[in-house]
Formats: structure tokens, C-alpha cells, sequence
């Protein structure tokens, strides 16, 4: 076997030019950019922000409850909105719509046909995302939304 020349090439790091340090940022920035954060944050209404996603979800969950072939087409029309609304939960200080959407998403993730149960767990799902909203319930410690959250958690893992 005859040997072949190989040449490694290490392509250049660029962005070392820019941060040589991760640590060297300014803890000043970072504050700065908390800061900005925090006022985008609370200048937004998610309420208002996630009620065509809502309605989209109810759409889309009628539509699979009324034909049942639907089933794997709604599904994962409601697993995208709900995945860009558990975004909007993290950022915005919505705990509980992040906890209830990866529960859905986990639920009706691969979803190719539905049965009842299957439905009514939907339903509830969307159901405890908008009470969660349109009760403002944002932050940490609402005992009844955790309870709730719970609940769903354990019908997933149940029906799975």
C-alpha cells in the first residue's frame, strides 16, 4: 500500500481576534444588556402577543377533532406554535407557558392518529395556555398553574 501525503489545515480562529478572553467581558455590559432585556420585556403584553397562536391552536385542534386523517398534519401544526410560544414564555417571564408548551410538544411530538384521550389532553393543554395568560400569570409560585402543569405532565406520561 503505497502512502499518500496528507496535509492538515487548521483553519484560522477569527473570533479570537475579537475575545481572547470569555471572562475579559465587561460585567458592565452584561448588566447593560440585562437591563435592556428586562425593559423590552416588560413593555410587552404576551397576552396580546400569543392570542392569534391561541387561536391558531384551536383552529387546528377543531380541525383534527373534526377529521380525524387530520390528525398528523394539525398535530404538528400545533407542536410549531407551540414550540415559538414556549420561547416567548422563557423571554418574557412566563415559567408555566414554557413548562405547559414542552409538555404538549412532547405529547403530540410524532402524533399520527388521535383518539379521544388524545384530544381531550390537547384540549387541555391549549386550554391551561391561555388561562395561564390571560391570568397574567407570569413569574414563579402560582400553586394552582404548577398543580395544573403537574396534572398535564402526568397525562402525557400516562398515555405515552
Amino acid at each position: 500500500m503505497a502512502k499518500k501525503n496528507i496535509e492538515i489545515i487548521h483553519p484560522a480562529n477569527k473570533l479570537k481576534q475579537y475575545i481572547t478572553d470569555p471572562r475579559s467581558l465587561s460585567t458592565a455590559a452584561v448588566a447593560k444588556a440585562e437591563a435592556a432585556m428586562q425593559k423590552v420585556a416588560g413593555s410587552v403584553d404576551l397576552t396580546k402577543e400569543a392570542e392569534p397562536s391561541l387561536k391558531e391552536m384551536q383552529t387546528a385542534y377543531q380541525a383534527m377533532k373534526a377529521d380525524r386523517s387530520q390528525a398528523q398534519e394539525q398535530s404538528q401544526r400545533i407542536y410549531n406554535l407551540t414550540h415559538d410560544l414556549r420561547g416567548l414564555g422563557s423571554n418574557f417571564n412566563y415559567p408555566l407557558i414554557t413548562r405547559i408548551g414542552g409538555s404538549l410538544c412532547r405529547f403530540i411530538e410524532g402524533m399520527e392518529t388521535a383518539t379521544d384521550t388524545q384530544l381531550e389532553i390537547v384540549r387541555a393543554h391549549i386550554d391551561a395556555l391561555r388561562a395561564v395568560l390571560h391570568n397574567k400569570m407570569s413569574g414563579e409560585g402560582h400553586a394552582i398553574g404548577i398543580q395544573i402543569a403537574e396534572g398535564l405532565e402526568t397525562l402525557v406520561r400516562e398515555e405515552r
